[in-house]
């Protein structure tokens, strides 16, 4: 179109957008899809981590049985040759060795200790000093036992690992406990001065911690050789 002054006017009008060419039924598929993949994606990394902690429990579980199964096996291996030492003492009528016994040689190995008898005439000081220096302590014979044990092993005064301070004070074992009352009936009181105490017949009794006697020291018994028994 040609105006008054000789120009030509363009009349441009703006064009529509072209209408797009993506179906919305497709979208909403990837959409679905989209999803799909993502839920997977979630189900796979929780079943990832149900099965480490599965796996984890399983291993644990495992370790539970395997130590009970070492502990049982242990304590029967303890038992059996516990057993087979005694039987050797019962029929040659003196002590006796055995390579299944963790205790050195000369030690007798009972329950989870060692016991050593040795014929030094001592007082209960000296006495709890040896058995120090051979990484021991006097005896602690807190259970009926223990006092039927010994009794078997030894005619002997020993001293066991029991004091006190003075008459006014109570009787404790090396490691700090108290005499239960259920041994008194197995222990014969005293007088003023006897803070030391010594077992002779399946009893314990009070004397002077100047006095000298034999003495029996007992310490932890390590894991019985269980290959020796085979």
């Amino acid at each position: 179109m040609q105006d008054e002054d000789g120009y030509i006017t363009l009349n441009i009008k703006p064009q529509k957008p072209a209408p797009s060419s993506v179906d919305p039924a497709s979208s909403s598929w990837w959409r679905v899809m989209s999803l799909i993949l993502l839920i997977l994606s979630l189900g796979m990394v929780a079943a990832l981590v149900a099965l480490g902690i599965m796996s984890v429990t399983q291993q644990n579980n495992l370790q539970a049985e395997k130590e009970n199964l070492s502990g049982t096996v242990q304590n029967l291996a303890k038992n059996f040759c516990q057993h087979i030492i005694q039987q050797l003492e019962e029929n040659q009528k003196r002590s006796a060795d055995h390579k299944c016994s963790p205790c050195d040689t000369n030690w007798r190995y009972h329950g989870d200790s060692c016991y050593g008898f040795f014929r030094h005439n001592l007082t209960w000081e000296e006495s709890k000093r040896y058995c120090s220096n051979r990484n021991a302590t006097l005896t602690k014979t807190a259970s009926k036992n223990i006092l039927d044990y010994i009794k078997d092993r030894t005619v002997f005064i020993r001293w066991v690992g029991l004091s006190r301070q003075n008459a006014d004070k109570v009787w404790m074992w090396d490691d700090g406990s108290v005499l239960s009352k259920n041994m008194l009936e197995f222990f014969e009181d005293g007088g003023e001065n006897m803070d030391c105490a010594y077992f002779h017949k399946g009893k314990i009794y009070p004397t002077f911690c100047k006095n000298r006697h034999y003495l029996m020291c007992e310490r932890k018994a390590g894991m019985t050789n269980v290959d020796q028994l085979l």
